[in-house]
């Protein structure tokens, strides 16, 4: 944890100039970290040219023209703002956001966001600044001037304020003058009015209050963040759980948190989103939200025991279909338990059959939780269709009738909106199509990895018929995947790019081949894409061959060079001979046209391919013959080792020189 000296950032401010051997940023970790007493400052980004970051506290004592221009910024004054406060509460340690870590490195930023719920909870005092407040009082209701915020001060808006409001035990408020305004403890009720959280939580603290999963993720229902991962990156510590951060994944984080949460605990509350109903009735092929609004109704939410859940049937608990008579206690485990299986989520529930749903098998769900003050258990809604289940939702709550036949059985859960011939997920950012796609999470050490990395992204007009397929537009990568994966003879048709990175499996010759699709190989998607082959590595997944795919139709740009070098790289000596580098689009582009542009590619590859790799083009193979060529063999990348040893993505072998976009 890197930490603002407090008392030379003071002198600093004083003399103009630090004393030697004194640092304004010291780094500080276990065992001295958890001796070390710090005051840590919650507040709302402003402009980042406003705020001073990691970058810049060197230019503070080394530059005094940036020095003059930055103690004039507004994120300047917070940080002199709240060492002064750290000084007088006699704290000498300051834990700043903006200053206090390094962004260029994805490694620590991850690092961060998953510590960041602990550092707050650690801290001796929280400063929260609400930079649009005059009064020299919390509001205690709705204000006009905040209309854009629900009514509230910014800062109750904010996703990442939820936990730093909740883990610290002492936090303290100030107005855009910084003049105390009040406190959590002193303040609770006023602060459950404007969040929702309860006074017990305020108060006393998460662990001893046992809030159900549904109540935490309603407190995040009407907050916002810059990025859409960070909805569910900013909730990591309200559950303890830890995830590797990729920004590119979209909703895809909040459905990996959630999933993550299953794991750690056995409460189904996380079903009960939207419960009461909704204005637009229908259907929702996953049981799991796509964003923390969908729990705007839980605020009440509690988990029950599965006792409690018994005695609300008001029926004796009896052996399921095909079990033999007296292993109710069996059965007893079978409510307490539900696990995230490739097939579904895998859990026992009470249903009956919808007497209203006129023609549809539709089924009331009974689930082990209920509202505050009621014995009834919460009751949602699920269709049938063949051995598809789905979420169907009405107007209003759901019904449960007491004297209906009930049955209690497993079921499979498909946690995706998309699903594929039955077995199958889709990635949330797809539309439908019939290739068999797994998610990350499900490939396995035995699998056969190929990753397909295409060279350019050459959009094609859009029309009505555009089909989307995941990956770079025309680069041929998409026209091999389909060779080896396709399920039935669709035509392909023009394509545009995205940002994800997704996965298909096809079983051959008794083995599982999984291909994994990139987007276009640019400065923008080395994070997403290096990221994935991170989290990959992680399970201790090594790869079988990378493909550079380059389309004839897109010519020989400059970075076709630079693209090469960069994935020699990435392979390392170990993994070189596993990269194979591809032409593809031979029937898309004039001959003599192809063939110029492959002269110049072959001129390009020369050198590397003495180093390794196999230079082989997508016509007179197939792909499975292309892939075949590769073997079985698997091999680490270096850039994943490297990513392993936490270092920075851009200082790795395969990134160093190459300058990063502004917005990383």
């Amino acid at each position: 944890m890197r930490l603002i000296n407090v008392a030379v950032f003071l002198e600093f401010e004083q003399a103009g100039k630090v004393p030697p051997d004194a640092k304004l940023l010291v780094e500080i970790n276990s065992p001295a970290l958890e001796e070390t007493r710090f005051a840590i400052l919650s507040h709302c980004w402003g402009d980042p040219k406003d705020e001073v970051q990691y970058t810049e506290i060197e230019e503070l004592t080394t530059d005094d023209a940036a020095r003059n221009k930055i103690r004039q910024r507004s994120g300047y004054i917070k940080i002199l703002k709240s060492c002064k406060r750290a000084f007088e509460d006699e704290l000498l340690w300051l834990w700043v956001d903006t200053c206090c870590i390094d962004k260029r490195s994805s490694a620590e930023l991850t690092e961060a966001i998953n510590s960041m719920y602990a550092w707050y909870e650690n801290s001796d005092r929280c400063y929260v600044l609400l930079h649009d407040l005059d009064d020299q009082v919390l509001p205690t209701q709705p204000d006009q001037n905040f209309s854009e915020f629900n009514g509230w001060p910014k800062w109750f808006s904010r996703g990442w304020t939820l936990q730093e409001l909740i883990a610290p035990a002492h936090v303290q408020f100030f107005n855009r003058h910084w003049e105390v305004v009040g406190n959590k403890k002193v303040n609770s009720d006023a602060l459950s009015v404007i969040t929702g959280i309860s006074t017990d939580v305020l108060v006393k603290g998460l662990g001893s209050s046992n809030p159900s999963v549904a109540q935490i993720l309603s407190w995040a229902a009407n907050r916002s963040t810059t990025r859409e991962e960070d909805r569910a990156y900013s909730l990591l510590g309200l559950f303890g759980v830890h995830m590797p951060m990729l920004y590119g994944e979209g909703k895809g984080a909040f459905l990996r948190l959630q999933l993550e949460i299953i794991r750690m605990t056995n409460d189904q509350s996380i079903f009960a989103w939207c419960w009461t109903g909704r204005k637009d009735t229908g259907r929702s092929g996953s049981f799991l939200a796509d964003d923390p609004s969908y729990f705007h109704d839980c605020s009440n939410i509690h988990r029950m025991h599965h006792d409690d859940l018994l005695d609300a049937l008001h029926k004796p608990l009896l052996p399921a279909k095909g079990d033999s008579p007296g292993i109710a206690g069996s059965q007893e485990e079978r409510l307490q338990t539900f696990m995230v299986t490739n097939y579904g989520i895998q859990i026992w529930l009470h249903l009956q059959s919808d007497s209203s749903s006129r023609g549809q098998e539709l089924y009331s769900v009974m689930l082990a939780c209920r509202k505050t003050g009621e014995d009834s258990p919460i009751v949602i809604t699920m269709r049938r269709s063949g051995s598809n289940y789905s979420r169907y939702f009405y107007r209003r709550p759901a019904d449960w009738d007491d004297k209906a036949p009930t049955e209690f059985k497993q079921l499979f859960l498909p946690y995706r909106d998309k699903v594929v011939n039955n077995l199958n997920v889709r990635n949330p950012q797809a539309k439908q199509c019939w290739m068999p796609q797994i998610l990350l999470t499900d490939i396995v050490p035995s699998d056969i990895v190929i990753v397909y990395v295409p060279s350019v992204i050459l959009l094609v007009t859009p029309t009505s018929s555009i089909d989307r397929v995941l990956g770079a537009s025309r680069s041929g990568k998409t026209s091999i995947i389909k060779n080896l994966i396709r399920t039935s003879a669709e035509k392909d048709g023009p394509t545009v790019s995205t940002t994800t990175v997704v996965a298909y499996a096809r079983i051959s010759q008794g083995k599982r081949y999984v291909f994994i699709d990139t987007p276009a190989f640019e400065l923008q998607a080395y994070e997403v894409i290096f990221g994935k082959l991170h989290q990959i590595y992680q399970k201790s997944i090594k790869l079988t061959g990378v493909i550079y795919t380059h389309s004839l139709e897109a010519g020989f740009p400059q970075a076709s060079e630079r693209n090469i070098q960069i994935l020699a790289n990435m392979c390392g000596e170990g993994a070189i001979s596993r990269l194979r580098l591809m032409t593809t689009m031979w029937d898309a582009v004039d001959f003599s046209v192809a063939l110029e542009v492959e002269r110049k590619l072959k001129l390009c590859y020369e050198a590397f391919v003495k180093a390794g790799p196999v230079y082989q083009c997508f016509k007179q193979e197939s792909a499975w013959a292309i892939v075949h060529d590769l073997g079985y063999q698997q091999e680490a990348l270096l850039l994943q080792k490297e990513m392993e040893e936490r270092r920075d993505l851009w200082k790795t072998s395969a990134l160093r020189g190459i300058t990063p976009p502004r917005e990383m």
